[in-house]
């Protein structure tokens, strides 16, 4: 009766998040519409990102074009994948089929999907291939065959053209070779396997490692800006706010339930596993919450082993706890979509809310003469992209040749030094400092925005 009851839950926030989609009137994130923009100029990689989103949005807009609600049921698709994912680990692991499909329905309510399935990002491919690959290793302890070191080595291929952030899923194998005999026995006397496993990885990989090396490794640049140890300023309370965030993302009841009950955790090749496939992941990100900065998603991938692992210690202990956990993430979902069907005003949707009433103001105020809008805002440059993409409006980001690039319109889209016919600026006159001929530049309006914490200034450039 549980299973059925689950399906029904799982089904009806399902439509919910079907019906949100198409009745919102919110806008994509800034990284949404940037990765559609990638989509547009397929590539083997990008400035900040590898270039398998990028691939999955330009296959998908092939078929069915390039409207909001086809762009944002792809992140709903890809978490019913995953579900069925986490289910296929869980019947490994624990040789439970009717467990493993409870703990793939819950593992779809927990609150981190919930709000992952209204975002485009790298993180829902990462997520799915992350947990192929361990659903894989998982086979490969069972039945070491060449197929599954082959399939292991594609699917961790992928996961790295997903995020780069698949590194740590090489880091837990090391990990788990130190603590489980029979996988290291395996990848020690399965040599020439280990050796398919890896050249299959580099296969997949090998496309996106030269186009880093023809860019003079651009996404090693911005991920060593965005660790940011050299800006270290330690913060205990940053720390505190990461787990916090954690234990919100995965489930307050299943939190908080799991440290009630964590001494009668059996310490079992399946705990080994799952931990070694988390724990050190939420170790990293957690340290560099408390030295520089780390936002939520960072750790995603930890989820997996860690919502399996709580999952399955609260089914042994309770059964009645994971109704009442699946039930509160079921409220949690059909709230949060709600709110997104209805277009809520609440701060935390401001940064999707009122773009195309800007765009709309912008085209017939100040665009109406002019075919040329320069952008310094990466954000605002891929919404607007996205929204002006039937126009006849020519986009450009400001960037001096010979300096650092900073975002990919800086290689995709930058502003000529030579250019010598007027346009519109939203940015700042200084960025154009650069430009050989001579302009002037006049300030035309001062637009306050519910997206951005300060008014939007406008400016009309005049060679």
């Amino acid at each position: 009766m549980q299973t059925k009851t689950s399906f029904l839950l799982c089904g009806i926030v399902l439509l919910i998040k079907i019906f949100a989609v198409y009745n919102t009137n919110f806008d994509l994130f800034g990284d949404e519409a940037q990765y559609w923009i990638w989509s547009k100029s397929p590539d083997l990689g990008y400035y900040s990102k590898p270039p398998l989103l990028a691939w999955l949005i330009t296959f998908i807009t092939l078929i069915f074009g390039d409207s909001f609600e086809t762009l944002k049921l792809i992140s709903v698709s890809m978490y019913v994948f995953t579900s069925i994912a986490v289910y296929l680990i869980f019947k490994q692991l624990y040789q439970d089929k009717k467990e493993a499909i409870l703990a793939g329905l819950t593992f779809y309510l927990v609150p981190a999907v919930t709000v992952s399935s209204f975002l485009i990002s790298t993180d829902i491919l990462l997520i799915f291939f992350w947990s192929i690959s361990l659903y894989f290793l998982l086979k490969i302890r069972k039945e070491p065959s060449i197929i599954n070191f082959v399939l292991l080595g594609i699917f961790v291929g992928l996961s790295f053209l997903s995020k780069y952030a698949a590194v740590y899923f090489i880091l837990s194998i090391i990990f788990i070779l130190f603590v489980d005999p029979k996988l290291k026995k395996i990848f020690l006397e399965k040599f020439i396997s280990v050796i398919i496993f890896l050249f299959s990885l580099s296969v997949v990989l090998l496309p996106n490692i030269i186009w880093n090396i023809q860019s003079g490794w651009v996404t090693l640049v911005h991920t060593s800006d965005n660790i940011s140890l050299n800006s270290i300023n330690v913060n205990l309370i940053r720390g505190l706010e990461f787990i916090l965030i954690q234990a919100l993302m995965l489930g307050p009841i299943l939190f908080v339930y799991f440290f009630l009950t964590y001494k009668k955790i059996k310490l079992s090749f399946e705990t080994k596993f799952l931990l070694t496939f988390c724990v050190p992941v939420l170790i990293i990100i957690l340290i560099e919450s408390i030295l520089v900065r780390a936002n939520a998603n960072w750790a995603a991938v930890a989820l997996i082993s860690l919502f399996i692992f709580f999952f399955h210690h609260a089914y042994m202990l309770s059964k009645n706890i994971i109704k009442i956990n699946m039930f509160v993430n079921f409220v949690f979902g059909v709230l949060f979509f709600g709110l997104i069907a209805n277009t809520s005003s609440l701060n935390i949707f401001n940064r999707i809310n009122g773009i195309s009433s800007f765009s709309s103001y912008l085209e017939k105020t100040h665009m109406i003469n002019k075919d040329i809008l320069v952008v310094s805002d990466r954000l605002l440059f891929s919404n607007l992209k996205y929204i002006f993409k039937y126009t006849d409006i020519e986009m450009f980001s400001p960037h001096a040749p010979h300096t650092k690039i900073t975002s990919q319109p800086h290689l995709s889209s930058p502003l000529l030094s030579t250019i010598n016919k007027n346009f519109i600026l939203i940015g700042h006159p200084g960025e154009l400092n650069y430009l050989e001929n001579k302009f002037s530049v006049l300030k035309i309006d001062s637009k306050k925005v519910v997206f951005k914490n300060t008014p939007i200034e406008i400016y009309e450039v005049v060679f």
